[in-house]
Protein backbone atom coordinates (compact mmCIF):
# COMPACT_ATOMS: atom_id res chain seq x y z
CA UNK A 1 0.00 0.00 0.00
CA UNK A 2 1.66 3.29 -0.81
CA UNK A 3 2.22 5.80 1.73
CA UNK A 4 -0.78 8.13 1.00
CA UNK A 5 -2.93 5.21 0.49
CA UNK A 6 -2.85 4.71 4.08
CA UNK A 7 -5.42 7.19 4.88
CA UNK A 8 -7.92 5.25 3.10
CA UNK A 9 -8.49 3.51 6.54
CA UNK A 10 -10.07 7.00 7.83
CA UNK A 11 -11.87 7.95 4.23
CA UNK A 12 -13.85 4.65 4.39
CA UNK A 13 -14.68 5.84 8.62
CA UNK A 14 -15.81 9.07 6.87
CA UNK A 15 -17.75 7.60 3.95
CA UNK A 16 -19.66 4.78 6.92
CA UNK A 17 -20.56 7.96 9.26
CA UNK A 18 -21.73 10.18 6.52
CA UNK A 19 -24.10 6.87 5.04
CA UNK A 20 -25.06 5.84 8.85
CA UNK A 21 -26.31 9.94 9.24
CA UNK A 22 -27.68 9.59 6.13
CA UNK A 23 -29.73 6.56 6.27
CA UNK A 24 -30.74 7.68 9.98
CA UNK A 25 -28.96 5.27 11.71
CA UNK A 26 -27.93 6.18 15.36
CA UNK A 27 -24.74 8.72 15.09
CA UNK A 28 -22.80 10.44 17.88
CA UNK A 29 -22.89 14.45 16.95
CA UNK A 30 -19.40 14.64 18.55
CA UNK A 31 -18.30 12.41 16.31
CA UNK A 32 -19.70 13.86 13.04
CA UNK A 33 -18.57 17.40 14.35
CA UNK A 34 -15.33 16.24 15.14
CA UNK A 35 -14.88 14.50 11.57
CA UNK A 36 -15.12 18.25 9.90
CA UNK A 37 -13.02 19.72 12.36
CA UNK A 38 -9.55 18.65 13.82
CA UNK A 39 -9.58 14.79 13.27
CA UNK A 40 -8.33 14.42 9.78
CA UNK A 41 -4.98 15.96 10.49
CA UNK A 42 -4.85 13.90 13.65
CA UNK A 43 -5.51 10.78 11.42
CA UNK A 44 -3.21 12.01 8.51
CA UNK A 45 -0.41 12.48 11.20
CA UNK A 46 -1.31 8.48 12.58
CA UNK A 47 -1.78 6.80 8.94
CA UNK A 48 0.38 8.48 6.59
CA UNK A 49 4.89 8.59 7.23
CA UNK A 50 5.91 11.81 8.26
CA UNK A 51 8.73 11.51 5.05
CA UNK A 52 5.82 11.41 2.63
CA UNK A 53 3.92 14.34 3.99
CA UNK A 54 6.99 16.39 4.21
CA UNK A 55 7.66 14.83 0.48
CA UNK A 56 4.15 16.30 -0.92
CA UNK A 57 3.79 19.01 1.57
CA UNK A 58 0.75 17.13 3.30
CA UNK A 59 -0.16 19.64 6.09
CA UNK A 60 -3.70 19.83 6.49
CA UNK A 61 -4.84 23.44 7.92
CA UNK A 62 -5.45 23.20 11.49
CA UNK A 63 -8.69 24.06 12.90
CA UNK A 64 -8.36 27.47 14.48
CA UNK A 65 -6.31 28.46 11.31
CA UNK A 66 -9.65 27.12 9.13
CA UNK A 67 -11.77 29.22 11.13
CA UNK A 68 -9.50 32.34 10.92
CA UNK A 69 -9.63 31.87 6.73
CA UNK A 70 -13.15 31.34 7.64
CA UNK A 71 -13.57 35.02 9.43
CA UNK A 72 -11.79 36.81 6.78
CA UNK A 73 -13.80 35.56 3.53
CA UNK A 74 -16.98 36.04 5.58
CA UNK A 75 -16.62 39.60 4.48
CA UNK A 76 -15.94 39.23 0.63
CA UNK A 77 -18.60 36.07 -0.39
CA UNK A 78 -18.38 35.25 -3.74
CA UNK A 79 -20.24 32.56 -5.82
CA UNK A 80 -17.50 30.17 -6.28
CA UNK A 81 -14.42 29.16 -3.95
CA UNK A 82 -11.20 26.93 -5.34
CA UNK A 83 -8.49 25.31 -3.39
CA UNK A 84 -5.95 24.21 -5.75
CA UNK A 85 -4.09 22.61 -2.72
CA UNK A 86 -7.17 20.88 -1.05
CA UNK A 87 -6.03 18.13 0.89
CA UNK A 88 -9.01 16.60 2.77
CA UNK A 89 -11.00 19.92 2.07
CA UNK A 90 -10.20 21.95 5.37
CA UNK A 91 -10.23 25.45 3.34
CA UNK A 92 -13.39 24.39 1.50
CA UNK A 93 -15.32 23.83 4.84
CA UNK A 94 -14.28 27.08 5.77
CA UNK A 95 -16.02 28.63 2.75
CA UNK A 96 -19.03 25.98 2.95
CA UNK A 97 -19.37 27.48 6.29
CA UNK A 98 -20.28 30.75 5.27
CA UNK A 99 -22.80 29.29 2.48
CA UNK A 100 -26.38 29.49 2.69
CA UNK A 101 -27.85 26.25 2.78
CA UNK A 102 -31.04 25.13 0.58
CA UNK A 103 -34.66 24.20 1.46
CA UNK A 104 -33.61 20.70 1.70
CA UNK A 105 -30.13 19.08 2.18
CA UNK A 106 -30.38 18.03 -0.83
CA UNK A 107 -30.79 21.49 -2.60
CA UNK A 108 -27.79 21.99 -0.03
CA UNK A 109 -25.52 19.76 -1.43
CA UNK A 110 -26.23 20.45 -5.18
CA UNK A 111 -25.63 24.12 -4.50
CA UNK A 112 -22.60 23.72 -2.64
CA UNK A 113 -21.41 21.02 -4.73
CA UNK A 114 -21.66 23.97 -8.08
CA UNK A 115 -19.67 26.12 -5.36
CA UNK A 116 -16.69 24.44 -4.01
CA UNK A 117 -13.94 23.41 -6.68
CA UNK A 118 -10.51 21.53 -5.39
CA UNK A 119 -7.18 19.93 -6.43
CA UNK A 120 -5.78 17.30 -5.30
CA UNK A 121 -3.16 14.99 -5.89
CA UNK A 122 -3.81 12.09 -3.66
CA UNK A 123 -7.15 10.46 -4.60
CA UNK A 124 -7.60 8.99 -1.07
CA UNK A 125 -7.80 12.78 0.39
CA UNK A 126 -10.66 13.97 -2.46
CA UNK A 127 -12.55 11.08 -1.29
CA UNK A 128 -11.60 12.47 2.55
CA UNK A 129 -12.71 16.15 1.06
CA UNK A 130 -15.98 15.24 -0.17
CA UNK A 131 -17.05 13.11 2.80
CA UNK A 132 -16.48 15.75 5.13
CA UNK A 133 -18.38 18.19 2.98
CA UNK A 134 -21.33 15.86 3.13
CA UNK A 135 -20.97 15.64 6.64
CA UNK A 136 -20.71 19.48 6.66
CA UNK A 137 -23.66 19.89 5.10
CA UNK A 138 -25.92 17.38 7.62
CA UNK A 139 -24.91 19.39 10.22
CA UNK A 140 -26.40 22.55 8.49
CA UNK A 141 -29.46 20.90 8.25
CA UNK A 142 -29.58 19.48 11.65
CA UNK A 143 -28.46 16.22 10.19
CA UNK A 144 -31.71 15.47 8.56
CA UNK A 145 -32.18 11.84 8.87
CA UNK A 146 -34.85 10.45 6.72
CA UNK A 147 -34.55 12.70 3.89
CA UNK A 148 -31.68 10.81 1.45
CA UNK A 149 -32.87 7.22 0.77
CA UNK A 150 -30.71 4.09 2.02
CA UNK A 151 -27.63 3.26 -0.11
CA UNK A 152 -27.39 7.09 -1.28
CA UNK A 153 -24.94 7.89 -3.82
CA UNK A 154 -22.52 10.42 -2.69
CA UNK A 155 -20.05 10.40 -5.74
CA UNK A 156 -22.74 12.60 -7.19
CA UNK A 157 -21.62 15.50 -5.35
CA UNK A 158 -19.00 17.70 -5.43
CA UNK A 159 -17.63 16.34 -8.51
CA UNK A 160 -15.63 19.63 -8.82
CA UNK A 161 -13.01 18.50 -6.43
CA UNK A 162 -10.98 16.49 -8.17
CA UNK A 163 -7.42 14.58 -8.21
CA UNK A 164 -5.21 16.92 -10.25
CA UNK A 165 -1.98 18.92 -10.29
CA UNK A 166 -2.94 22.38 -8.27
CA UNK A 167 -0.28 24.05 -9.54
CA UNK A 168 -0.25 23.21 -13.47
CA UNK A 169 -3.65 23.96 -13.12
CA UNK A 170 -2.85 27.30 -11.45
CA UNK A 171 -0.25 27.84 -13.92
CA UNK A 172 -2.57 27.53 -17.20
CA UNK A 173 -4.31 30.90 -18.38
CA UNK A 174 -7.24 31.73 -17.19
CA UNK A 175 -9.64 34.29 -16.02
CA UNK A 176 -11.01 32.42 -12.86
CA UNK A 177 -14.06 34.65 -11.35
CA UNK A 178 -13.89 33.79 -7.73
CA UNK A 179 -12.02 33.32 -4.66
CA UNK A 180 -8.94 31.28 -4.38
CA UNK A 181 -8.47 29.50 -0.84
CA UNK A 182 -4.71 28.32 -0.82
CA UNK A 183 -2.33 26.61 1.99
CA UNK A 184 0.22 25.22 -0.33
CA UNK A 185 3.26 23.57 0.39
CA UNK A 186 5.87 24.98 2.06
CA UNK A 187 8.78 23.10 0.52
CA UNK A 188 11.22 24.10 -1.78
CA UNK A 189 11.00 23.54 -5.84
CA UNK A 190 12.56 24.95 -8.84
CA UNK A 191 10.37 27.85 -10.48
CA UNK A 192 9.96 27.62 -14.24
CA UNK A 193 11.07 30.72 -17.00
CA UNK A 194 7.25 31.88 -16.46
CA UNK A 195 8.53 32.93 -13.02
CA UNK A 196 9.87 36.41 -13.15
CA UNK A 197 10.97 37.00 -9.58
CA UNK A 198 13.30 34.12 -9.63
CA UNK A 199 15.26 31.57 -11.46
CA UNK A 200 16.61 29.55 -8.71
CA UNK A 201 14.95 26.62 -6.58
CA UNK A 202 12.46 28.46 -4.20
CA UNK A 203 9.57 28.38 -2.12
CA UNK A 204 6.73 26.62 -3.41
CA UNK A 205 4.12 28.22 -1.41
CA UNK A 206 5.82 31.73 -2.91
CA UNK A 207 5.00 30.02 -6.77
CA UNK A 208 2.06 28.98 -5.54
CA UNK A 209 0.77 32.31 -5.17
CA UNK A 210 2.58 33.91 -7.31
CA UNK A 211 0.29 31.99 -10.25
CA UNK A 212 -2.69 31.80 -8.05
CA UNK A 213 -2.74 35.47 -8.45
CA UNK A 214 -2.25 35.19 -12.55
CA UNK A 215 -5.06 32.92 -12.35
CA UNK A 216 -7.73 35.62 -11.22
CA UNK A 217 -9.85 37.85 -13.36
CA UNK A 218 -10.07 41.34 -12.58
CA UNK A 219 -11.57 41.11 -9.30
CA UNK A 220 -10.86 38.11 -8.14
CA UNK A 221 -10.04 37.34 -4.87
CA UNK A 222 -6.76 34.86 -2.86
CA UNK A 223 -6.53 34.35 0.69
CA UNK A 224 -3.67 32.30 1.69
CA UNK A 225 -1.43 30.41 4.65
CA UNK A 226 1.87 31.26 4.02
CA UNK A 227 5.15 30.73 5.60
CA UNK A 228 6.69 34.06 7.44
CA UNK A 229 9.52 33.70 5.56
CA UNK A 230 7.78 34.98 2.45
CA UNK A 231 6.51 38.01 4.03
CA UNK A 232 9.74 39.48 6.25
CA UNK A 233 12.76 37.32 4.49
CA UNK A 234 15.00 39.46 2.31
CA UNK A 235 15.44 36.69 -0.50
CA UNK A 236 11.68 37.23 -1.01
CA UNK A 237 11.78 40.80 -1.89
CA UNK A 238 11.38 40.21 -5.37
CA UNK A 239 8.20 38.16 -4.75
CA UNK A 240 6.70 40.91 -2.33
CA UNK A 241 7.58 43.52 -5.12
CA UNK A 242 6.18 41.39 -8.17
CA UNK A 243 3.06 40.36 -5.87
CA UNK A 244 2.17 43.94 -5.17
CA UNK A 245 1.89 44.12 -8.97
CA UNK A 246 -0.60 41.86 -8.93
CA UNK A 247 -3.33 43.01 -6.79
CA UNK A 248 -4.21 45.13 -3.48
CA UNK A 249 -3.58 43.57 -0.07
CA UNK A 250 -5.21 43.83 2.75
CA UNK A 251 -3.77 43.78 6.06
CA UNK A 252 -1.76 41.43 6.62
CA UNK A 253 -2.38 38.91 9.37
CA UNK A 254 0.43 37.38 11.61
CA UNK A 255 -0.40 34.52 12.75
CA UNK A 256 1.84 32.53 14.60
CA UNK A 257 2.88 28.71 14.99
CA UNK A 258 0.91 26.56 12.16
CA UNK A 259 -0.16 24.01 14.71
CA UNK A 260 2.09 22.56 17.73
CA UNK A 261 3.35 19.56 14.94
CA UNK A 262 4.59 21.76 12.33
CA UNK A 263 7.10 24.66 13.96
CA UNK A 264 6.79 27.25 11.36
CA UNK A 265 5.02 30.55 11.56
CA UNK A 266 2.75 31.81 9.22
CA UNK A 267 0.78 34.84 8.08
CA UNK A 268 -2.47 35.46 6.04
CA UNK A 269 -2.43 36.98 2.94
CA UNK A 270 -5.45 38.40 1.36
CA UNK A 271 -5.24 39.73 -1.87
CA UNK A 272 -7.86 41.43 -4.58
CA UNK A 273 -6.42 41.08 -8.31
CA UNK A 274 -6.68 44.35 -9.86
CA UNK A 275 -4.84 45.97 -12.90
CA UNK A 276 -1.22 47.29 -12.12
CA UNK A 277 -2.62 51.25 -12.32
CA UNK A 278 -5.08 50.62 -9.08
CA UNK A 279 -2.05 49.50 -6.95
CA UNK A 280 -0.58 52.74 -6.71
CA UNK A 281 -1.36 52.92 -3.10
CA UNK A 282 0.28 49.81 -1.17
CA UNK A 283 -0.09 48.12 2.07
CA UNK A 284 3.28 47.53 3.97
CA UNK A 285 4.23 43.61 4.25
CA UNK A 286 4.69 44.06 7.74
CA UNK A 287 2.63 46.95 10.21
CA UNK A 288 4.48 49.77 11.55
CA UNK A 289 4.23 48.99 15.99
CA UNK A 290 4.30 51.68 18.45
CA UNK A 291 7.10 51.59 20.17
CA UNK A 292 9.15 54.03 22.54
CA UNK A 293 10.56 57.51 21.23
CA UNK A 294 12.86 57.11 18.34
CA UNK A 295 15.96 58.34 16.76
CA UNK A 296 16.50 56.69 13.86
CA UNK A 297 17.32 53.26 13.10
CA UNK A 298 20.62 50.96 14.25
CA UNK A 299 21.55 51.42 10.49
CA UNK A 300 21.77 54.92 11.51
CA UNK A 301 24.74 54.18 13.47
CA UNK A 302 26.14 50.41 12.83
CA UNK A 303 27.45 48.78 9.84
CA UNK A 304 25.02 45.10 10.01
CA UNK A 305 26.61 41.97 8.26
CA UNK A 306 26.47 38.53 8.25
CA UNK A 307 29.56 36.70 9.73
CA UNK A 308 31.63 35.07 6.70
CA UNK A 309 32.98 32.16 7.92
CA UNK A 310 30.98 29.26 6.56
CA UNK A 311 32.86 26.84 8.62
CA UNK A 312 31.85 23.49 6.94
CA UNK A 313 33.18 24.94 3.99
CA UNK A 314 35.19 26.98 3.60
CA UNK A 315 39.20 25.48 3.85
CA UNK A 316 41.25 26.25 6.92
CA UNK A 317 43.91 27.99 4.63
CA UNK A 318 45.27 32.12 5.19
CA UNK A 319 46.10 33.44 8.64
CA UNK A 320 44.80 31.85 12.31
CA UNK A 321 42.19 33.99 13.46
CA UNK A 322 40.15 34.00 16.75
CA UNK A 323 36.75 32.34 15.53
CA UNK A 324 33.37 33.56 17.26
CA UNK A 325 30.77 30.89 16.73
CA UNK A 326 26.96 31.08 18.14
CA UNK A 327 27.54 27.89 20.73
CA UNK A 328 30.61 29.52 22.58
CA UNK A 329 29.05 32.56 23.11
CA UNK A 330 27.99 33.48 26.17
CA UNK A 331 23.86 34.14 26.35
CA UNK A 332 24.40 38.32 26.64
CA UNK A 333 26.54 40.25 28.09
CA UNK A 334 30.28 41.10 26.95
CA UNK A 335 33.47 39.21 26.34
CA UNK A 336 37.14 39.73 24.85
CA UNK A 337 38.39 37.59 22.01
CA UNK A 338 36.72 34.08 21.82
CA UNK A 339 39.40 30.88 22.73
CA UNK A 340 38.60 29.17 19.32
CA UNK A 341 41.17 29.88 16.82
CA UNK A 342 40.68 28.77 12.75
CA UNK A 343 42.78 29.59 9.36
CA UNK A 344 40.54 31.63 7.12
CA UNK A 345 41.33 33.81 3.79
CA UNK A 346 38.51 35.72 3.96
CA UNK A 347 36.63 38.79 5.78
CA UNK A 348 37.44 39.68 9.57
CA UNK A 349 36.34 42.05 11.84
CA UNK A 350 38.21 43.83 13.83
CA UNK A 351 36.36 44.65 17.29
CA UNK A 352 34.27 46.46 18.93
CA UNK A 353 31.56 45.12 17.64
CA UNK A 354 27.97 43.17 18.62
CA UNK A 355 27.19 40.23 17.96
CA UNK A 356 23.89 39.05 17.64
CA UNK A 357 22.71 35.18 16.87
CA UNK A 358 20.83 34.55 14.13
CA UNK A 359 18.26 31.91 15.41
CA UNK A 360 15.42 34.41 16.69
CA UNK A 361 11.93 32.97 17.45
CA UNK A 362 8.64 35.13 18.47
CA UNK A 363 8.89 34.66 21.85
CA UNK A 364 7.34 33.82 25.03
CA UNK A 365 5.55 36.26 27.11
CA UNK A 366 7.71 37.96 29.26
CA UNK A 367 11.14 37.30 27.32
CA UNK A 368 13.15 39.92 25.12
CA UNK A 369 13.13 38.28 21.18
CA UNK A 370 16.76 38.96 20.90
CA UNK A 371 20.44 39.74 22.56
CA UNK A 372 23.81 40.82 21.86
CA UNK A 373 27.21 40.18 22.70
CA UNK A 374 29.88 42.65 22.77
CA UNK A 375 33.19 41.53 21.72
CA UNK A 376 36.57 43.61 22.64
CA UNK A 377 39.60 43.23 21.98
CA UNK A 378 43.19 44.22 19.73
CA UNK A 379 43.28 41.64 16.83
CA UNK A 380 40.64 40.86 14.87
CA UNK A 381 38.33 38.10 14.41
CA UNK A 382 36.83 35.55 11.93
CA UNK A 383 33.14 35.56 12.50
CA UNK A 384 30.27 32.35 11.65
CA UNK A 385 27.56 32.59 9.41
CA UNK A 386 25.24 32.03 11.71
CA UNK A 387 26.17 35.12 13.96
CA UNK A 388 25.53 39.14 12.40
CA UNK A 389 27.87 41.59 13.06
CA UNK A 390 27.15 44.81 14.07
CA UNK A 391 29.97 47.56 13.64
CA UNK A 392 29.42 50.67 15.42
CA UNK A 393 29.92 53.67 12.62
CA UNK A 394 31.97 55.60 15.10
CA UNK A 395 33.70 52.77 16.17
CA UNK A 396 33.30 53.83 20.21
CA UNK A 397 32.83 50.95 22.76
CA UNK A 398 30.04 52.74 24.89
CA UNK A 399 27.72 52.72 21.20
CA UNK A 400 28.10 48.98 21.17
CA UNK A 401 26.56 49.21 24.96
CA UNK A 402 23.92 51.39 23.69
CA UNK A 403 22.91 48.72 21.18
CA UNK A 404 22.89 45.46 23.85
CA UNK A 405 20.42 48.24 25.89
CA UNK A 406 18.47 48.72 22.33
CA UNK A 407 18.04 45.35 21.52
CA UNK A 408 17.47 44.05 25.42
CA UNK A 409 14.26 46.29 25.58
CA UNK A 410 10.65 45.38 25.02
CA UNK A 411 10.03 47.95 22.30
CA UNK A 412 12.55 45.92 20.34
CA UNK A 413 10.88 42.27 21.23
CA UNK A 414 7.57 43.76 19.90
CA UNK A 415 8.77 45.26 17.03
CA UNK A 416 10.97 42.31 15.78
CA UNK A 417 7.96 40.39 16.43
CA UNK A 418 5.67 42.33 14.25
CA UNK A 419 8.88 42.65 11.39
CA UNK A 420 9.85 39.01 11.48
CA UNK A 421 8.71 35.54 12.71
CA UNK A 422 10.58 33.19 11.05
CA UNK A 423 13.52 31.25 12.02
CA UNK A 424 16.50 33.74 10.94
CA UNK A 425 16.78 37.09 11.60
CA UNK A 426 17.85 38.87 8.50
CA UNK A 427 20.32 41.70 8.15
CA UNK A 428 17.22 43.97 6.85
CA UNK A 429 15.59 43.21 9.94
CA UNK A 430 18.37 44.32 12.38
CA UNK A 431 18.93 47.04 10.48
CA UNK A 432 15.32 48.44 10.39
CA UNK A 433 15.30 47.95 14.04
CA UNK A 434 14.36 51.42 16.13
CA UNK A 435 16.78 53.03 17.99
CA UNK A 436 14.63 53.34 20.93
CA UNK A 437 15.57 56.61 23.67
CA UNK A 438 13.71 55.82 26.70
CA UNK A 439 15.55 52.45 27.03
CA UNK A 440 18.71 54.24 27.29
CA UNK A 441 17.34 56.85 29.87
CA UNK A 442 16.36 54.22 32.50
Amino acid sequence: MGDAQRYTEYTNTLRQLASDAATGLPVALDQLRASIDGEASAQLRRLVPLDYRRKVGAFFTPAPLKERVASLIRSHKTSVYLDPTCGSGDLLLAASSILPTGATLRETLEEWTHRLHGYEINEEFVAAARYRLVIAAMLRHGIAEGTLRPNFDFASYFSNIIVADGLARLSKPSNFDGHILLNPPFGTISADARVPWTVRPTSAAAVFTYHAMTHLSQGGRMTAILPDVLRSGSRYRSWREQMDTLGVKEPLVTYGQFDEHADVDVFLLAMKAAPEHEVESRSDWWASTPTAESAGRVDDRFTVRVGSVVDNRDPLEGPEYPFARAKDLPASGEMSLPGRKRRFAGTVFKPPFVLIRRTSRPTIPGQTRVSGVLVTGKRSISVDNHLIVAMPRDGAVDSCRDLLEVLACRETTEWLDNRIRCRHLTVGAVRDIPWTVHSLDE
